[in-house]
């Protein structure tokens, strides 16, 4: 299993990239290091070393909490649409577990909910396909509010708080994101509960250290967040 398990994650993407330039470094006469250097990058990139340079910073502060608001909104930011697949629109994986917990905590508190999302492309808004898929679970349509203009993280907070006011709420996004979502809700909500919708990093085992096409997106969505909180903060957002 342990040879397998080797075997197989160098032969798909990206350990083939990786042993490819790995093969380049032995053959190549000149440039060997840069080969090598491209290989480590990454390696790391794709495996758990990355991941706990910075995916883990992001979630060790993060904890389900045990108390919830008794009264005010659910806050459920939006995680992205597949336009036009063979089904329609269709809710991408993040979304879909944001609201399936974002559905769970109104099960528990009986808050009504807010999705928000909006579209780059002049399509459906997001916030609109979350809404339905909310309505197909049994929830009521008049307790879930939309908000479909937002762009971003920080126009979710904006359009958010311009629709429904200063009320305690609770935030309901991926681990990775809730960050810097949850620094940018604080900018317009006096009290913010921060609802993770489930976390990635955790102990790792051997396969955790082979590279993986999985821990490339999860290191590269970490990197994008750690860049989104320097730009807000820049910007003084």
């Amino acid at each position: 299993m342990f040879l397998q398990k080797t075997i197989g994650a160098f032969l798909v993407t990206p350990g083939i990239f990786i042993l490819i330039l790995l093969l380049s470094a032995v053959f190549s006469r000149k440039g060997r290091w840069l080969f090598v250097l491209l290989a480590t990058f990454l390696y790391v990139l794709s495996s758990y070393p990355a991941e706990f340079l910075f995916l883990r910073p992001l979630e060790e502060d993060l904890i389900v909490p045990d108390g919830l608001p008794q009264n005010g909104v659910i806050v459920i930011l939006g995680g992205g649409v597949e336009r036009n697949t063979k089904t329609g629109d269709s809710l991408s994986d993040s979304t879909l577990r944001r609201i399936l917990t974002g559905f769970q905590v109104h099960r528990k508190t009986g808050l009504p909910i807010l999705v928000t999302g909006g579209s780059l492309s002049g399509l459906e808004p997001e916030a609109i396909i979350m809404k339905e898929y909310l309505v197909s679970l049994g929830v009521p349509e008049k307790n879930v509010l939309v908000e479909n203009r937002s762009r971003n993280t920080y126009e979710n907070a904006f359009f958010t708080k311009n629709l429904i006011g200063d009320v305690p709420i609770v935030l309901v996004t991926d681990s990775i994101h809730m960050r810097r979502a949850l620094y940018t809700f604080k900018k317009f909500f006096s009290e913010v509960v921060p609802y993770p919708a489930g976390c990635y990093f955790g102990t790792p085992e051997f396969v955790d250290f082979l590279p993986s096409a999985t821990s490339f997106y999860l290191n590269s969505r970490a990197i994008y967040e750690w860049i989104g909180l320097v730009w807000y903060n820049l910007r003084g957002r």
